[in-house]
């Protein structure tokens, strides 16, 4: 890139080409503009832009997370909601997400860390699983 400093209209139309790669949140795209070494004033207006012209979607990046989480990461709800949390994401947009959940494949993903897992003691099982994001009941359910 050039030696100089863009305009506006050309930091919005990089971040839209960020977007347009992958889904994003807000905190991403402020994170970005933060490396590029963007001016910090200009954040709150591209935001904006980027959510009017659908670039930014709430609803469907929540989505995607969890769906790529659970898939791809065999992380259990409450870790999926921690980090939907620290992307200061709406709470309603987390918990519609959390919902859609495909049960099938999470229980599936529990079975497998648990076989995983067999060899260790109950209590280090436990820990693990805990700390994957399960929560105590549904690990004891699936344990039974």
């Amino acid at each position: 890139m050039e030696n100089r400093e863009l305009s506006k209209a050309e930091w919005l139309d990089k971040c839209e080409a960020y977007c347009a790669k992958s889904e994003h949140c807000a905190a991403d795209v402020r994170r970005k503009l933060y490396e590029w070494a963007a001016p910090a004033e200009i954040s709150d207006e591209i935001v904006e832009n980027l959510y009017k012209n659908d670039f930014l979607n709430d609803a469907r990046f929540c989505h995607a997370y969890v769906h790529d989480k659970v898939a791809y990461q065999s992380w259990g709800r409450i870790k999926i909601q921690a980090g939907l949390r620290a992307l200061d994401l709406p709470e309603s947009e987390i918990r519609k997400s959390l919902d859609e959940i495909d049960e099938k494949q999470y229980k599936l993903n529990l079975q497998s860390l648990f076989q995983q897992r067999k060899s260790d003691s109950e209590e280090k099982r436990l820990r693990f699983l805990l700390q994957r994001g399960f929560t105590y009941d549904e690990i004891k359910k699936f344990c039974k």
